[in-house]
């Protein structure tokens, strides 16, 4: 059953998230009106700053929920890596070295001994003493190798907006203060509104986590690595990008600040140079800092809520901790499937669009 033609359902957020969602959208209720309100767009979200690493990284404990997410995201980003569009919109595999020497428990959620994304990236595998010998400044005591699937996040999101506006999508930049603008004036709302939560909709369960970041020229660095030391809560990771090299991070919680902190940024880098020495050469582009929306978990559901007097369906859609890129496009199609709903039709959506 589709959505009636009069139906409209409005998008609060264009990042990843709600750009996803509203492609989804649009898809699965094909005679809707569907628009997108955002402060920020495009390449102004904490989206753009993303590195675009597909791991489910700081995601909250339902692991199995948000696992299904990543596996439905991965196999939508793959699909576009072997297609024609991979250089356009920057999506590529990318392979490389998780190094391990301590548990960050309360980002990860789960036992790293067993990775429970190893079935769902390409080639996973245990590291041999022979490579981790490669390391000889790291206290490692495990790691392994595998093949995941790395955004150039500004160019996915601006083929995302292409895609939405070819199919009819409209866009307004504005701030959202309050959803009683809303009340009466659409049929479904869709929150992928991120820390805006906190304001907006009062949800105290979600808070940020502050990342910190180098991007560097290094073209000789072909592999991924990511090294989780024995103590603290911050890991260093190196990613290559089709232009730039990505040095992090920090991961500091209730930190609400996005000025660069020049004592993070001498740690990150002290630090990235006892993972990859080579990064002596590269040479510095820009620093940035981002807050990843951490939640306890992702926030995917609907509700009916009272507003200036009126009922209002609602689909929230957020709290994708540093993992929205990772599982975006499986959110977005659950999200859709909840706005089919709320409008009164029920439809299985396929994975890929």
């Amino acid at each position: 059953m589709a959505a009636k033609k009069s139906a409209k359902v409005v998008i609060i957020g264009a990042g990843v998230g709600g750009l996803a969602s509203g492609i989804c959208v649009q898809q699965l209720c094909p005679d809707a009106e569907v628009e997108i309100v955002a402060e920020l767009f495009s390449p102004d979200t904490t989206s753009d700053g993303s590195a675009g690493f597909w791991l489910p990284y700081a995601i909250g404990s339902d692991v199995e929920r948000v696992l299904k997410f990543a596996t439905q995201t991965y196999d939508h980003l793959t699909s576009l890596a072997y297609s024609p569009l991979a250089g356009e919109i920057g999506v590529q595999h990318l392979s490389g070295y998780t190094i391990i020497a301590g548990h960050l428990q309360w980002i990860f959620f789960f036992s790293q001994e067993d990775e429970p994304f190893k079935d769902i990236v390409d080639g996973f595998r245990q590291l041999t003493p022979r490579e981790l010998s490669r390391f000889p400044k790291l206290d490692a005591r495990s790691g392994y190798f595998y093949t995941t699937v790395q955004v150039d996040v500004t160019p996915y999101l601006q083929w995302l907006m292409k895609r939405f506006l070819a199919k009819g999508g409209k866009t307004r930049k504005s701030k959202v203060t309050s959803l009683s603008e809303f009340a009466g004036r659409c049929d479904v709302l869709v929150t992928c509104c991120s820390l805006g939560a906190t304001d907006l909709l009062k949800d105290e369960q979600i808070f940020p986590t502050r990342g910190q970041i180098w991007r560097v020229e290094a073209p000789w660095v072909k592999h991924f690595y990511e090294y989780r030391p024995p103590t603290g809560l911050d890991c260093c990771y190196i990613l290559p990008r089709r232009n730039t090299v990505v040095v992090g991070g920090t991961a500091q919680k209730g930190d609400w600040r996005t000025e660069i902190d020049e004592g993070d940024s001498k740690k990150i880098w002290d630090m990235a140079l006892k993972v990859l020495p080579s990064l002596a050469k590269a040479k510095p582009v820009d620093q940035w800092a981002g807050l990843r929306p951490t939640r306890s978990t992702v926030r995917l559901e609907k509700e009916v809520l009272n507003v200036s007097g009126q009922p209002l369906k609602v689909v929230h859609n957020y709290g994708f901790g540093g993992a929205g890129v990772t599982i975006h496009w499986g959110c977005a199609l659950e999200a859709a499937s909840l706005v089919l709903e709320s409008l009164g039709g029920r439809l299985d959506l396929p994975s890929h669009l």
